[in-house]
């Protein structure tokens, strides 16, 4: 499970720091999911269940919330303008969206996968750190999203 989610970030990173998007829109995107899921996730994952007997709710929920949380927001992130930032600022940049978003699915991967000792741990650190982390994360999408006019920041 380590690995899994060392590949996710390691993959999210490399693409924000490829790509240089601006990532305040996906980022808020990205919390707006989270409330969709947290209104009408488990309603929509018993029609799923529903309708493709062969997945279970359980599975359709954890889907559910990797579209809503992730897919949604990096396909946003994809449509966004290049961003203005450069240097060490798009790094963090790039380092906060990764690490949030790899941090948000971070449970219903561990709930599809099986959890080793040290993915446990890890796991229980990230939900110890998810509040400040997400507070810092939302803060800096304000900002981004403020500061930024057609491709520049002021």
């Amino acid at each position: 499970m380590l690995m899994i989610l060392a590949v996710v970030l390691a993959a999210l990173l490399l693409c924000f720091l490829l790509f240089r998007r601006h990532v305040g829109v996906p980022f808020l995107a990205m919390i707006a999911g989270i409330s969709v899921y947290s209104m009408y996730g488990e309603k929509f994952a018993h029609v799923i269940g529903d309708w493709v007997p062969n997945i279970g709710a359980d599975l359709a929920q954890h889907i559910l919330y990797i579209v809503f949380v992730a897919l949604f927001p990096l396909i946003l992130y994809f449509r966004a303008g290049k961003s203005g930032l450069f240097g060490v600022l798009r790094i963090v940049e790039a380092c906060i969206f990764a690490l949030l978003i790899t941090m948000q699915i971070s449970g219903p991967l561990a709930s599809i996968f099986s959890f080793d000792t040290l993915a446990r741990e890890l796991a229980d650190w990230i939900q110890g750190v998810h509040s400040y982390l997400m507070i810092g994360g939302i803060i800096f999408a304000y900002v981004d999203t403020f500061l930024y006019r057609a491709g520049k920041i002021y």
